[in-house]
């Protein structure tokens, strides 16, 4: 399997467990869990779909640098999103959480730099 497809199968893997959870909070009322759900929607779906078609449009390499970012994105959106169900459920302190989701932020941004660097390298048709 490619990367982009990895993106692209996972991103479309978020976007139901995002829509499950709107749907839930919908049905509930309870709206706690919105920044979770905006979370899980863009960084967990929209963003590694995006991934998808940049790499398959611009045919970005699918060497060691292609799967550490796209190991990076989908480890750091799973930890923020756990992270953030965690926070805003109640099962856990921003003490405690805080510092896991400032981390997550951080691989989530360098997923995106190493994004940025692949397609600065990328032959220019």
């Amino acid at each position: 399997m490619k990367p982009y497809r990895v993106h692209l199968l996972l991103g479309l893997s978020w976007l139901i467990v995002g829509m499950l959870l709107g749907e839930h909070m919908g049905r509930s009322g309870d709206h706690g869990q919105m920044p979770t759900h905006a979370h899980i929607m863009l960084l967990g779906g929209v963003l590694p779909i995006v991934f998808s078609l940049v790499y398959k449009t611009f045919g970005l390499t699918t060497g060691l640098l292609a799967w550490i970012q796209v190991g990076i994105h989908h480890a750091a959106a799973l930890v923020m999103i756990v992270s953030l169900y965690m926070l805003y459920g109640d099962m856990g302190s921003e003490a405690t959480l805080g510092p896991v989701l400032g981390i997550a932020a951080l691989g989530a941004i360098l997923s995106v730099v190493l994004m940025l660097w692949m397609s600065l390298r990328a032959r220019a048709d």
